[in-house]
């Protein structure tokens, strides 16, 4: 084998294992039904966890930043840059708004991320999953980072979004939920919640997803039965204990 044929090996091999499709493949090996859908609500939670505690850096950032009544006077280039970053990121139109910032930059309840990405993947086995990565549904138009869904109608031009990796997909899925206008109600109930001085819980936020899915109230019934099912609340309980 030639020296450049070698090194062309090794590196099919390294971006395989760097980009593998979907859960670990020991997942998929699990034959019982209870031990696989609890693998699987650890897996999204420490990826879930992961994405949180950004998203939590970039909210402090803002209340810290915010924490002076002299902002405008007192802001850094620096800081002035991050505030302009964050405000494109999250579409947030005023860029003193720090109501706006406090709705849309929060966290999303592991047990909500949980169930939506156990709905929307069949617990990780659907065909999108394991060869996209794609395991919230996530849609994109354009080609070449898409896969054709199998029943696509023939009028249709959507595809499912291609993602690296599963962290990338989680990463997404908060990205969407917190910045989105769809997600309005989302973004209000939440921030309600962070007012009260209280922990935004997953039961009680999922009912606001009514726009995440095209079949209405019953995909709102869905995630209720399935974070009251599996005990996925446990999950939120550890997050906020965790992050203490």
């Amino acid at each position: 084998m030639r020296l450049t044929s070698f090194f062309f090996v090794i590196l099919i091999t390294f971006s395989q294992s760097l980009f593998a499709n979907g859960m670990p493949s020991e997942y998929y090996e699990i034959k019982d039904t209870k031990k696989s859908k609890k693998y699987f609500s650890e897996f999204i939670y420490k990826l879930t966890k992961k994405e949180n505690l950004k998203v939590l850096e970039e909210r402090n950032f803002i209340k810290n930043l915010f924490s002076t009544s002299k902002l405008k006077k007192t802001i850094n280039k620096k800081q002035l840059a991050q505030l302009k970053h964050l405000k494109k990121k999250y579409r947030i139109k005023e860029l003193y708004d720090l109501k706006s910032y406090m709705m849309k930059i929060d966290v999303i309840p592991p047990s909500q991320s949980i169930a939506q990405a156990a709905v929307e993947s069949a617990w990780g086995k659907s065909r999108f999953t394991k060869e996209a990565n794609n395991i919230f549904g996530h849609w994109t138009y354009d080609a070449k980072n898409g896969i054709i869904p199998q029943r696509r109608e023939a009028d249709s031009k959507h595809f499912i979004r291609v993602f690296n990796t599963l962290q990338d997909s989680i990463r997404g899925y908060i990205l969407n939920l917190n910045r989105h206008a769809a997600y309005k109600s989302f973004h209000k109930k939440r921030y309600e919640i962070r007012i009260r001085n209280k922990n935004p819980m997953g039961l009680e936020l999922s009912q606001t997803m009514l726009k995440y899915s095209g079949i209405g109230d019953k995909y709102l019934e869905i995630l209720e039965s399935v974070i009251k099912n599996n005990n996925l609340l446990n999950y939120d309980l550890r997050f906020y204990y965790e992050i203490k």
